[in-house]
């Protein structure tokens, strides 16, 4: 008895590693366990998503949805039975698929190349009709400016004053204050 208390840490430490095998074997179990019942689960998602995706075939090719049972499984050299459709191909069927959203996809794109040629157009259309109306603008101020010119040629010293508004309309600051003598006291707008 002697024995076994002096060698009481020998027994603890085989107890302690006993336990922790046991431990790892059951841990080791329950997680067999899980992947079984996830292989499981994947399976009949698998099979849930493949026959959604043969309804939905179906149906964009005008058929009848296919039916929920599954389709036999045949040895791959064992012919398909007699009566029954050949067995459709999905991936040539997601090839046209795909090809037709290609073809629709271009389509767009090229409507909206269409579309926004045709708004650079009316913009270009616009500015040159903006660039047109400023030009007749500075066409009127120079007549308004000639016919003033004009009159004052009639008045004595009318040649220093014409010279005097030629060399205000070359400047820039001259045309703008030429341009807002003709909007106050030239013809209303709505009247030109």
């Amino acid at each position: 008895m002697d024995w076994l208390f002096d060698h009481i840490g020998i027994f603890i430490f085989i107890a302690i590693v006993v336990a922790s095998m046991l431990q790892k074997l059951k841990k080791a179990a329950a997680q067999q366990q899980t992947r079984t019942v996830i292989d499981a689960d994947t399976s009949e998602r698998t099979r849930r998503v493949q026959e959604e995706i043969r309804r939905k075939i179906a149906e964009r090719a005008g058929q009848a949805a296919a039916p929920a049972a599954a389709p036999p499984v045949l040895a791959r050299d064992e012919p398909p039975p007699e009566g029954s459709a050949p067995p459709r191909n999905i991936f040539e069927e997601l090839a046209r698929q795909m090809a037709q959203a290609k073809k629709f996809a271009e389509a767009q794109a090229q409507q909206r190349a269409q579309t926004e040629q045709e708004a650079r157009a009316a913009a270009e259309a616009r500015r040159l009709a903006d660039a047109r109306r400023a030009q007749e603008e500075v066409s009127q101020i120079a007549a308004t400016a000639d016919a003033a010119y004009r009159m004052a040629d009639t008045a004595p010293g009318a040649t220093d004053r014409r010279a005097q508004l030629l060399a205000d309309l070359r400047t820039p600051a001259g045309l703008q204050r030429a341009l807002v003598l003709r909007e106050v006291l030239g013809a209303p707008l709505g009247l030109r």
